[in-house]
């Protein structure tokens, strides 16, 4: 049994205690070997993470595929009749092919279907999704597997940069700060286990940034760790107020959970002088892929999970720049494996060369947002919200982040957030951009406002469509 699984039913009452408590816990917990935190795998999964052969990763990922397909259709219920059709000498991209694509809503609908019969509830770790969906997609993890196997590789990850356990990071992602609503409650919260100085999702305006980088300087932040939004509000920030000695001190970035448009990336990359790192993943734990240093498109992890791009019709994409819908098939839940799921996220392979370093894994060349984001257009058709990414004119650079609204087919609220009024040319160039990009079909009414309200977790909604799917809606 893994400690950190054992305490996770613990983790918010720990969060929310009183920094007396925590020190101590904090400093307990982390003299504790990792094969007691994480469990007996862990090691394994770091080994593995640090792979750089493309021969033995190549087998060891097909062998790896092989084995999740083998004993889902052997052990779960939803796939027992595959069992007959998964021939010895048939390519594991064959056998994959024999399973159904699946959905969140196929598993929310028989959950029961899809749990393993050899595991028990004790092997079970409840999850649910969180963010912007409008009802949790409840799930479960391995115990002892599932987040150990996600540490292991985070900390590869992390390790890209040179981020180790002995240095403090701020965290930009969301946790809430307890007292935080109350008038001259506490914006901040240090986490020792993980030297993680916590930010209060609910201020990160301008008006609070002098507190929040002062607090980093205290605490001696030297990586910064957050949602795309949150980080580049940082970045904008300290671009007009500059802190030196805060900016001097900070070595890495890591971007996690939003899509980073090339232009976020390039002003954080500006203002701390230092590697961003993009990342990408899921609640799920079925794929895992992250930039490197010098190189900002997604390496996918070929050990974490197998991931397939497919069209609209369901057809896998092979080729290069063509976008579509990433599927993906984890590997190790042997309690609720997750097999040829569809994320809902949009991407597209990489025509340019593998990096030295990652020889063998396969690369996105962008992830563009999810393809359930959509607007109507007043003919009916249906417009990918993703369409609107890739080259924006230079105007953009004084947005400091945007939100679509649809009320009804043909027309969209566009909320640009920006501190100070926008001018008049700004608006027009802005507004031409939205009607050439929406082909037309689609008003956009334009919105500045000084602040666009985040989730509880810290998320910025990108896009609220209150136009329900099938209401005189088109596939386009």
């Amino acid at each position: 049994m893994a400690i950190e699984d054992w305490g996770y039913r613990w983790l918010k009452r720990y969060m929310d205690a009183p920094a007396w408590v925590k020190e101590p816990l904090g400093r307990l917990y982390g003299l504790l070997p990792d094969r007691l935190r994480h469990g007996k795998d862990y090691p394994r999964y770091r080994a593995e993470a640090a792979l750089a052969s493309p021969g033995e990763i190549k087998q060891l990922a097909d062998d790896r595929l092989r084995e999740t397909l083998r004993w889902a259709a052997g052990t779960v219920p939803a796939y027992a009749a595959l069992t007959a059709r998964l021939l010895t000498d048939m390519p594991a991209s064959e056998w994959l092919a024999l399973f159904p694509l699946m959905t969140k809503l196929d598993y929310k609908r028989a959950p029961e279907n899809y749990l393993l019969t050899a595991c028990t509830a004790a092997d079970r770790l409840p999850m649910q999704t969180s963010g912007s969906v409008s009802e949790p997609f409840r799930f479960s993890l391995h115990k002892g597997v599932s987040r150990a196997k996600e540490a292991a590789y985070i900390e590869a990850f992390s390790q890209r940069i040179g981020l180790t356990r002995q240095d403090v990071v701020l965290s930009l992602r969301g946790r809430n700060v307890r007292g935080s609503a109350a008038d001259g409650g506490p914006l901040q919260s240090y986490e020792p286990i993980k030297r993680m100085l916590w930010i209060s999702p609910n201020h990160l305006d301008a008006a609070y940034m002098p507190d929040h980088v002062e607090a980093a300087i205290e605490h001696g932040v030297s990586f910064i760790q957050g949602y795309s939004s949150a980080v580049y509000e940082l970045a904008r920030w300290l671009d007009h107020n500059p802190v030196p000695r805060f900016v001097a001190a900070v070595r890495g970035v890591q971007l996690f959970s939003e899509s980073a448009e090339p232009d976020m990336v390039a002003l954080i990359e500006r203002v701390f002088g230092c590697p961003v790192l993009v990342h990408y993943g899921h609640s799920e734990r079925s794929v895992m892929a992250g930039s490197m240093p010098d190189d900002h498109r997604y390496f996918v992890w070929p050990l974490y999970g197998h991931v397939e791009l497919i069209d609209e019709d369901g057809r896998q994409i092979t080729e290069p720049g063509v976008q579509g819908e990433v599927v993906a098939t984890g590997f190790d839940n042997k309690v609720m494996p997750f097999i040829r799921y569809r994320t809902g996220d949009l991407a597209m392979w990489s025509a340019g060369p593998s990096h030295p370093a990652l020889p063998g894994y396969p690369v996105l060349e962008r992830i563009d947002g999810r393809n359930n984001d959509y607007f109507v257009g007043r003919d009916g058709r249906r417009i990918p919200v993703a369409s609107l990414g890739g080259l924006r004119p230079p105007e953009f650079l004084q947005v400091e982040a945007c939100q679509y609204e649809q009320h009804a087919p043909g027309r969209i609220i566009v909320r640009l957030q920006s501190a100070t009024p926008l001018a008049p040319s700004v608006i027009s160039v802005l507004d031409n951009y939205f009607n050439t990009k929406l082909l037309g079909l689609v008003e956009a009414e334009l919105q500045v406002v000084p602040n666009i309200e985040r989730t509880a977790r810290g998320k910025r909604r990108l896009m609220i469509q209150h136009i329900k799917d099938g209401e005189g809606v088109r596939a386009h």
